[in-house]
């Protein structure tokens, strides 16, 4: 499984666990998302890797990765990154981000440019979207942010009950066999540690206050994106209704440059749809690397 076969490196203040598939001459780094570990890739990695080298780490403070006492902003997890890929020999790479790992990937792009050959952002908008648009359905919908958001109190309370929790938002991907027992119970393991489970809530409390500011300071001087990107949404996830493709592309430099379309399933869309995202890739790597004009 992923899981297994575990590297590290450290970098600044913290401990960063990898695993690496394949050797070939083009870098992918997966970023995984919550309540999850770079484990959430293992339907993907080895199709991806034909002919490229896969990396798929834990994000600081999350799996087998360490804690540090802060950081936990984008900016920082990105600056993690890019230096996971230096480590590897690699000045560059085409980043595929989900959930939580798709914030620090539009984060790395804005941040580091030339890092990010390609983008891939799966079942997200941007953050200042996010926090632009919260209404009474959409808040209910997304309550676990604002739990999160409370300091102690959420780690209080999620302690010792962490497979309940998490049981109730892969109840259906359980359910479906998109998410395995066993992998479920390496999510329960990798979130039963109080410093992680403090960890992957600060990540979403840095949403609320650095990363937001970050992002409406960076769009309102007009810092866009400049990579190809490509977006993919669950179906019958949260963003079925929302028209994702324009408003990415009101988050690009070249609107031309961005493309996408929903999936079969939910918001988890490695586990849910990992054939439709391996070819959805494929296809958008082509055309990237197709000349135009």
């Amino acid at each position: 499984m992923l899981r297994d076969n575990v590297e590290s490196v450290r970098l600044d203040d913290v401990e960063l666990a990898y695993r690496v598939v394949g050797d070939g001459p083009e870098l992918v780094v997966l970023l995984h998302g919550w309540p999850q570990t770079g484990a959430c890739w293992r339907h993907v990695v080895e199709p991806l890797s034909r002919g490229r080298t896969v990396v798929a780490p834990d994000l600081r403070g999350y799996g087998a990765s360490g804690l540090a006492d802060s950081g936990y902003d984008k900016r920082s997890t990105a600056a993690d990154l890019s230096g996971l890929i230096r480590h590897l020999g690699h000045e560059s790479a085409v980043v595929i981000g989900h959930d939580r790992g798709a914030r620090v990937a539009h984060r790395w792009a804005l941040d580091r440019p030339a890092e990010v050959a390609a983008l891939v952002l799966l079942d997200i908008l941007p953050t200042r979207v996010v926090m632009r648009s919260f209404d009474i359905d959409s808040a209910s919908a997304m309550w676990h942010w604002f739990f999160h958001r409370q300091p102690e109190l959420a780690e209080k309370l999620i302690a010792g009950n962490v497979e309940a929790y998490l049981g109730h938002f892969f109840a259906r991907v359980l359910d479906s066999g998109a998410v395995d027992r066993e992998t479920f119970e390496h999510y329960v393991a990798a979130f039963s540690d109080p410093g992680h489970l403090r960890a992957s809530f600060e990540d979403y409390r840095t949403g609320f206050t650095t990363d937001l500011e970050l992002d409406e300071a960076d769009h309102d001087r007009g810092l866009r994106l400049q990579a190809p990107l490509l977006v993919l949404w669950g179906a019958e996830g949260g963003l079925a209704r929302r028209d994702v493709v324009r408003v990415w592309q009101e988050h690009h430099a070249d609107p031309a440059a961005v493309s996408g379309h929903s999936v079969p399933g939910g918001h988890y869309v490695p586990e849910e749809a990992p054939g439709e995202l391996v070819n959805a890739v494929e296809s958008f790597l082509s055309d990237a690397r197709a000349p135009r004009g």
